[in-house]
């Protein structure tokens, strides 16, 4: 569930581009001509996604809602047999203990309802713990890329309309970012993908409407 990943690549392209206004990665303090500015753009979804710390990150994530996915699915079954029985014994049942079965299952679906916001808010919170540290390193390793290259800005590429290829410098950060902060394989374990795993979506309720 990514705090959503959009959020979270908006957030850094702000610091990014807020480093840049500041002077904070500009190379030269004097004034330039327009022509002798040297501005790149990097792909901050792509990288924080593709960099061996981000496929971790993700998987670690995908585990954590593994744990909590059990949970919800006994819930749901439980739910579903209180709602099967309503159903299929309500005219056998005293006008007293259907209203008692009624409120079993009410009580039953509100902490349903209670324990997935719950673990919405368990898992937002596991994201931000997980990528927030990603993406100060990421804007460290930019700053540190700005000073040496000689670039005056890097922008993010969901504010570049258009740029040239050459100017695309994704996969040059991948690579340094991984080099800076390598991750340990596990045994046995596939190199780092190409692509990032989707972003698991939050759980729905799989019950049928609350009755009336």
């Amino acid at each position: 569930m990514r705090l959503p990943r959009l959020l979270r690549a908006h957030a850094l392209a702000a610091a990014v581009l807020g480093l840049a206004t500041s002077g904070a990665i500009v190379t030269s303090a004097a004034p330039t001509a327009a022509a002798d500015v040297s501005i790149v753009y990097v792909d901050i979804d792509d990288v924080i996604d593709k960099v061996d710390e981000g496929l971790a990150a993700r998987e670690k994530l995908k585990e954590e809602q593994a744990l909590r996915q059990k949970t919800i699915s006994a819930r749901e079954s439980e739910l579903k047999r209180l709602q099967d029985e309503l159903e299929r014994q309500a005219k056998a049942f005293s006008k007293d203990a259907l209203e008692r079965k009624a409120a079993q299952y009410e009580k039953a679906l509100v902490e349903y309802q209670q324990m997935l916001q719950k673990f919405n808010v368990e898992l937002r919170d596991k994201e931000r713990e997980l990528f927030d540290p990603i993406e100060k390193r990421l804007k460290e390793l930019l700053r540190k890329v700005a000073n040496r290259d000689g670039y005056d800005m890097i922008l993010s590429k969901r504010s570049v309309p258009y740029g040239r290829k050459d100017l695309d410098l994704t996969d040059k950060v991948i690579q340094e970012y991984n080099q800076a902060h390598p991750v340990a394989k596990k045994p046995g374990a596939a190199g780092s993908s190409s692509a990032a795993p989707k972003k698991p979506a939050a759980p729905a309720p799989s019950v049928a409407p609350k009755m009336q």
